[in-house]
């Protein structure tokens, strides 16, 4: 048995011209696939992007509602944006978009201060903390809104513990901490514009 197999598989050849025709074929259905993926996008791009822009606008507005927002500079870490909020031509306060680290990731979120550097709301644009644990915290407004009114007069905000504390949900320490260090970091780069 084993000398006849040996036989055959001596006697197998391969075409170059079918082998030339498969991969012609795959190369084919490879530039196809890209051309369309390439038209889709240009198509949705946009209105993702209207989409996006539309979302930051109404979280800028829920924490820290005013006439317009303008941009500025940002030197704190985790900062990704900053913006002047007025309300005519009167300083409202400011809008920072943070990110920081929650127990399964980033969190992106908007903080709003008013012009004697108090929070006046949190609100959590992008998140992927787990469900019913981590969500307990980034997913609950009343539990971000235990943030309005701190400030650093006094001191870091830290989670269940010091004079400046925000009490964290039970179980979800990590995404507590996550929201925690991102208003810290938004305060801090209001505090750097002064």
């Amino acid at each position: 048995m084993s000398r006849e197999n040996a036989e055959r598989r001596q006697s197998i050849s391969i075409d170059p011209r079918y082998v030339g025709r498969l991969a012609g074929t795959l190369l084919g259905i490879c530039l196809a696939t890209a051309l369309l993926l390439g038209v889709v996008n240009q198509v949705t791009k946009p209105r993702i992007d209207a989409i996006q822009r539309e979302k930051q606008e109404a979280a800028m507005a829920q924490v820290l509602p005013a006439e317009r927002y303008e941009p500025a500079e940002a030197a704190a870490g985790g900062v990704t944006a900053l913006y002047r909020a007025f309300e005519g031509a009167e300083p409202a306060g400011y809008v920072v978009q943070v990110t920081a680290n929650g127990s399964q990731g980033a969190i992106q979120m908007m903080v709003g201060v008013d012009v004697n550097g108090a929070v006046t709301g949190v609100s959590v644009i992008k998140h992927s903390e787990t469900p019913n644990i981590g969500t307990k915290v980034v997913a609950d407004q009343a539990v971000l809104d235990r943030f309005i009114g701190m400030s650093r007069d006094g001191g870091e905000i830290t989670v269940n513990t010091g004079n400046n504390r925000f009490d964290g949900v039970t179980g979800a320490t990590y995404s507590s901490r996550g929201v925690a260090d991102g208003v810290n970091a938004a305060l801090a780069a209001v505090a750097a514009l002064s």
